[in-house]
């Protein structure tokens, strides 16, 4: 009895024209030597393409591989499913409108958020006494506090998402791509349990 290993491959999302899905297009295979007989093996075929999405569970493809090599055990490094994607080749002209308009949202909700919590914190208040104890003349110099803290709240939202200084974090994600991991996750366990 031989033993394989499969390891699964990033996939992007193939075109919506492909007719078959092969071993070789979501899994390397080791050791090397059976790379070239396992890879052609077909694991799906289509004749049109009825969803955006597919779930490849892992018994077909111990089915599909045992049906030629029978004396073959596959021990897969990844035990999830396969979820497969598809979509056409067509150009997205409402990209760059969607992500501006999006933005302004996202921009207007913060904005929202920092007036907000300021309110709520009496912060005009604070800022006037701090300013009065420095100059003891806060009606004049007031703009001069608040545009440098201005800056500082986009600077200190900057590097807590690692996005001023990307060398800093040293290959570490930031919050905001912990939270797109775990996301993902969370679509691809319903997507499998469709």
């Amino acid at each position: 009895m031989e033993y394989i290993y499969l390891i699964p491959k990033s996939i992007k999302p193939f075109n919506t024209k492909k007719s078959s899905i092969c071993l070789e297009d979501i899994y390397d295979v080791y050791p090397k030597d059976y790379e070239r007989q396992l890879n052609n093996i077909c694991l799906r075929e289509y004749k049109e393409h009825n969803s955006n999405y597919d779930v490849i569970h892992l018994g077909e493809i111990i089915e599909a591989v045992n049906n030629r090599f029978p004396t073959l055990r596959l021990n897969f490094l990844k035990t999830d499913d396969i979820i497969i994607f598809f979509n056409d080749d067509k150009k997205d002209r409402t990209k760059y409108i969607r992500v501006f308009i999006v933005s302004i949202v996202v921009l207007m909700g913060s904005i929202m958020g920092i007036m907000n919590f300021h309110a709520d914190v009496n912060m005009a208040q604070s800022q006037f006494m701090m300013v009065n104890a420095i100059t003891n003349d806060a009606k004049s110099y007031m703009t001069y506090f608040q545009l440098p803290y201005s800056i500082g709240i986009g600077i200190g939202v900057a590097l807590f998402f690692n996005k001023f200084i990307p060398t800093y974090s040293k290959g570490e994600p930031s919050p905001l791509d912990l939270r797109m991991v775990s996301l993902n996750k969370e679509i691809e366990n319903q997507l499998r349990k469709k």
